[in-house]
């Protein structure tokens, strides 16, 4: 989608939710600057459906990169957008059932995807796909007591496994779950799939999931419903991780270690021609508050958070065997600027030296700096700046520089 598009759908959204330069006064429009949304005071179709237990939010990110030097192509550049729109039911006010939730969220992308311009295999902007417009997940959850939870439907896997928290604002995909779990069903197509979570103690936790593994075969997942999760092809993508978080005591530095395995019960043609029957592999994520401005106030983000990557794949079938990654974000680092965020990561993939994978560098890295600004609560800047070495595994290719403006939007 064009830029022009996008301020079409920025026209719409405003035009149905009852804004209009007549509504916006100068005392409306100074009270716009404090709101948690853009449109919190406008939304008032809304209002019932907040009051009856359903929550709505919706986002827009819009992202500009250019490659500055290097990698594949430095002529061009490339823009594109991710719009996301849900609703959550609280099914206990809305229909007494306790501890239940159903969730529906929908998601529009498009845009050019940058990484074409840098040839890097870690995809350095977490939103580049292609076109896509989906319904993208629709589940329901159920709590037992607070010991066991439940969650039955499509599922961005992601949301559940792999993640780090302090990982959240960087850009590059990397940070968001390990480049070695090449077959997890998420961004941009999440999976039908059954997850149970049991919680022994308030501060551990063993996750278990079965996903439909059916787009290893091609088949778009999360367009086709459950068919596939019993119909041909019928591969299945099972995944297991067990964590236990930590108190930081008087300094508040909080933590959490996970680890966990996977397996896709599927056909993997490997590098030299012949077929594996299923792959698995492992990873480890650790997020560690390391510094607390105010530790005395559990509500106070400022500070900072560090986090670590471990994934292991099968080299024989995975592009990538080894990945290595870490860094920090540090929120309110300047005075003044409490809600600014500013972060520094390190992700490396060792790649398959496999004969046939084609590459030939042993691996490549990522270095990506940011900085958030936060202009108000619903507005948010990010100039983002990463260095590509080795992009690719291409030996042809040399290291890239590629800048990114993020533009986030909370309605």
């Amino acid at each position: 989608m064009k830029m022009r598009s996008v301020v079409w759908l920025w026209v719409v959204v405003c035009l149905t939710s009852g804004v209009s330069a007549e509504t916006l006064d100068d005392n409306a429009s100074s009270s716009i600057v404090e709101q948690s949304r853009l449109l919190e005071n406008q939304l008032d179709l809304f209002k019932p459906l907040h009051e009856s237990g359903i929550t709505t939010e919706s986002s827009l990110i819009i992202d500009y990169s250019k490659n500055l030097r290097g990698g594949a192509d430095t002529s061009g550049d490339a823009t594109r957008h991710l719009f996301d729109f849900n609703m959550t039911f609280d099914l206990d006010q809305i229909l007494g059932i306790e501890r239940a939730t159903f969730f529906v969220d929908f998601q529009t992308q498009n845009g050019q995807d940058g990484s074409e311009e840098v040839g890097d295999i870690q995809a350095f902007s977490n939103i580049d796909e292609a076109d896509f417009t989906a319904l993208y997940e629709v589940w329901y959850e159920q709590w037992f007591g607070d010991i066991l939870r439940l969650k039955i439907g499509k599922v961005d896997a992601n949301s559940e496994f792999a993640f780090v928290e302090h990982g959240g604002e960087f850009i590059n995909s990397s940070p968001g779950f390990s480049p070695t779990i090449f077959a997890l069903p998420t961004y941009p197509d999440p999976a039908m799939s059954i997850n149970v979570f049991v919680y022994p103690s308030s501060d551990s936790y063993v996750g278990l999931a079965v996903y439909d593994g059916a787009a290893q075969e091609g088949v778009k997942v999360g367009r086709r419903g459950p068919s596939t999760f019993y119909e041909d092809p019928a591969d299945l993508f099972y995944i297991g991780e067990a964590g236990k978080s930590w108190s930081g005591g008087d300094s508040n530095l909080n933590g959490r270690l996970g680890v966990g395995v996977w397996h896709h019960d599927g056909s993997f043609t490997r590098f030299d021609g012949t077929t594996d029957h299923g792959t698995f592999g492992y990873y480890v994520v650790v997020d560690q508050q390391l510094y607390r401005e105010n530790p005395d106030d559990p509500g106070d983000s400022q500070g900072i958070g560090g986090f670590l990557q471990l994934g292991i794949a099968d080299g024989d079938v995975s592009e990538i065997k080894h990945h290595y990654s870490l860094g920090a974000a540090w929120t309110g680092a300047m005075d003044g600027r409490d809600d600014d965020i500013t972060g520094l990561m390190l992700s490396y993939v060792e790649l398959s030296d496999t004969t046939g994978s084609g590459f030939t560098e042993d691996f490549e890295l990522a270095i990506e700096l940011f900085h958030r600004l936060q202009i108000t609560p619903w507005f948010a800047i990010k100039p983002d700046l990463q260095w590509i070495i080795n992009p690719g595994g291409d030996k042809t290719l040399s290291d890239a520089l590629v800048a990114t403006l993020r533009t986030e939007l909370i309605f």
